[in-house]
């Protein structure tokens, strides 16, 4: 039904339909050509049942909204424009991303103002996503963060871990069969933080789970961020400055295993160890392990052969110290002996001239009675029994003098005694029954004799 202007004195009045109608017809001459035109896209606004998209698109400047349009993706060029978007950048066609389409400028008197996007330059938001990943690795390094997360130290044996990932990854599932199906035995302590992985929800979450992480930090040695499913899109998310930020600065070292993309995300770049897939991430822990555990081995093995030059020197040593014990045993034992029987021999001489003196003496008192028996015994009685009782007295002095001399010679041959030394715990060998001499060292299958306390026994050379 047609709306009939309403005329009143010295005015015009139209209706807004008229109005909107008015635009919508200059819109169509003016604006029948589509337009390329840039801007973010703030809410997706996407109808699953229909499979039309209604997206929000703004323009910016200093943190505040400019200019906001609402657009139109009909079903059949979204998926086109979905596909080819993806394709080219590795990223969803998603909200929070800068666009470069190709739309019509629409206008009606119903929905008012809108843009029909029919094609994408998807090379525009490369080259978007590029310059906020280079400002992101700018601002980390003028801030001098960003090697922290690098210089902090990996423990020896890194067997705690903190595993952000999805609980229905594969890659979280690859990461425990790698590491719980090794072959050396070598266990792990594994606790998952669940997170979304990719999206627009991705940052948030993984940054939930690390704060979660930092506030129970003594229990964890590394965190690993990892995801699996073999392709490498969706990685927009890790080149944001708040989680890189997040990952430089974090008090334990992050492993991260997120995709197998060639070009690095700035978490990859500032994590401390980069790998490119869980499985990667597994098998470096198991190597912390193995080279640890070679390390062992070898050590083990250079102490057992230090030992055993150890023991052989030892075993020379003491060898050398016993033959040079028995050696000098057997020259103290012959100097001994010798003196002994010097110190015997010259007792002996010593007794035999005391007596053959007093012999002469008797000799001489007995020829003097014999030619003045009565003069020499008035003259010499009380002389005589003077002198013999001098002479007694001093025979008896000299005997026991003689006596102690010969009791401590005898002692002394008794100690020097080889039965003696025997019984101190030494032995004598002997070879072809003779004492082995010093320096001297039987030929290999010869025989000795070696005579202790208990008794002989004979042994044959087995080796030099």
């Amino acid at each position: 039904m047609d709306t009939i202007p309403v005329t009143t004195p010295n005015r015009k009045v139209f209706s807004l339909y008229e109005l909107t109608e008015s635009i919508s017809r200059m819109f169509s001459k003016h604006y029948a050509s589509p337009y390329w035109i840039r801007a973010e896209i703030s809410r997706l606004n996407l109808y699953p049942h229909s499979g039309h998209c209604y997206p929000d698109l703004v323009e910016r400047a200093r943190g505040k909204v400019k200019s906001q349009v609402k657009g139109i993706i009909w079903r059949e060029d979204l998926f086109a424009i979905a596909r080819k978007f993806e394709d080219v950048t590795r990223e969803p066609f998603r909200e929070g991303i800068n666009i470069m389409f190709l739309a019509y400028v629409k206008f009606s008197s119903e929905y008012g103002l809108s843009l029909q996007i029919i094609d994408i330059e998807p090379l525009f938001t490369l080259g978007e996503l590029a310059k906020e990943k280079m400002e992101t690795i700018v601002q980390l390094k003028n801030e001098g963060i960003f090697h922290n997360n690098r210089l902090l130290e990996i423990p020896l044996l890194p067997k705690r871990l903190a595993v952000i990932s999805a609980d229905t990854s594969k890659g979280y599932s690859d990461l425990l069969v790698t590491l719980n199906g090794n072959p050396y035995g070598y266990r792990f302590q594994v606790n998952l933080f669940h997170a979304l992985l990719q999206g627009d929800g991705a940052i948030g979450s993984i940054l939930n789970q690390l704060d979660a992480i930092k506030k129970n930090r003594s229990a964890f040695d590394v965190v690993l961020i990892i995801r699996g499913g073999g392709d490498d899109v969706g990685l927009a998310c890790y080149d944001s400055y708040k989680l890189s930020r997040e990952v430089a600065t974090f008090p334990l070292p992050i492993i991260s295993g997120i995709g197998h993309s060639t070009n690095e995300t700035v978490v990859e770049m500032v994590a401390s160890v980069n790998k490119i897939t869980p499985t990667d991430v597994a098998h470096y822990l198991l190597g912390s392990f193995q080279t640890f555990d070679q390390r062992i081995s070898s050590s083990g093995h250079l102490l057992e052969m230090a030992l055993q030059v150890l023991f052989d020197t030892q075993n020379q040593k003491f060898r050398k110290i016993s033959e040079d014990f028995i050696s000098k045993s057997q020259d103290y034992t012959r100097d001994q002996n010798l003196k002994l029987n010097q110190k015997v021999a010259l007792m002996r001489d010593q007794v035999i001239a005391s007596v053959f003196n007093h012999r002469i003496a008797l000799s001489r008192y007995e020829n003097s009675l014999q030619y003045n028996p009565a003069r020499l015994l008035f003259k010499f009685d009380d002389n005589v029994t003077e002198q013999t009782k001098l002479l007694d007295f001093h025979s008896k002095l000299h005997l026991q003098k003689q006596t102690t001399t010969i009791d401590n010679f005898n002692q002394k041959v008794k100690i020097l005694d080889p039965v003696a030394i025997l019984k101190r715990g030494f032995s004598i060998t002997r070879y072809r029954g003779k004492a082995l001499q010093k320096g001297f060292i039987p030929e290999k299958g010869e025989m000795i004799e070696t005579e202790n306390l208990t008794g002989k026994f004979k042994s044959i050379i087995t080796e030099n």
